[in-house]
């Protein structure tokens, strides 16, 4: 069958498509995975074949390129598949897949426009935290230990992607995206360290209870005597 390269499939219409070989993706791993979804690339005889598998209330769709930039066609069977012409192509497609599946559960996301952004995001069901990110359309992701890694990575990505190149069509913005970004940066920046000034709090708090210097310490850090208590109990300056 001839496969059109702007049109979703069910997987399962595409004949031999499951042993077909299984591409290395970017990433190194043959298959992504987040959540409900997993990620595939497959070296088809009709060509580059992405395969995402998985549904949900939070799916995104799958992306392919058209003329006028990339789109994300409705996934209307649990496995569906798109064929790209060219291996780069596909690679970006399922990027920006398990980018999308990231960010549409993301407890942080910050961005220019839809081809430079960043989310951070725990895998729902999971332990995983995750960075996702597009430059210029390219994704990439990366995989970390905790809240606080995954902030400081997206924190150092944005700085990354203002110290480079940033696409906007035009050269009257660059400036603008460039404070945009920076000042993202650092945004995220301030939530990992208000986070550490909250875990202080919280360690200090039987000390601080002991003493009879809670007031003394809510002064010191500018904030009510009942804003402290929500620290303690880890509803504010918390990851």
């Amino acid at each position: 069958m001839a496969l059109s390269v702007e049109r979703v499939y069910p997987a399962d219409a595409i004949p031999d498509l499951n042993a077909a070989p299984l591409v290395r993706l970017p990433a190194g791993l043959s298959t992504g995975r987040w959540g409900a979804f997993t990620f595939e690339l497959r070296n088809h005889a009709e060509g580059w074949i992405s395969v995402i598998r998985g549904s949900g209330a939070t799916d995104t769709g799958h992306p392919f390129l058209l003329p006028d930039g990339w789109t994300s066609g409705p996934r209307e069977s649990d496995a569906t598949a798109v064929r790209h012409p060219l291996l780069d192509e596909a690679e970006i497609a399922l990027g920006r897949a398990l980018a999308d599946a990231l960010t549409s559960t993301a407890c942080t996301t910050k961005s220019w426009d839809d081809d430079n952004r960043i989310a951070v995001g725990q895998e729902p069901g999971g332990q995983r935290w995750a960075t996702a990110w597009l430059h210029n359309g390219r994704p990439a992701f990366a995989e970390h230990n905790s809240w606080r890694e995954a902030h400081l990575d997206a924190a150092h990505q944005l700085d990354s992607m203002t110290d480079s190149l940033i696409v906007t069509g035009d050269t009257w913005t660059a400036a603008i995206v460039e404070a945009h970004l920076r000042r993202c940066a650092n945004q995220v920046r301030d939530m990992v360290l208000t986070a550490d000034l909250g875990d202080a709090v919280r360690a200090s708090e039987t000390g601080m209870r002991h003493e009879r210097a809670v007031s003394k310490i809510a002064r010191g850090l500018d904030v009510q005597r009942t804003f402290l208590y929500r620290v303690f109990e880890g509803t504010e300056w918390a990851p």
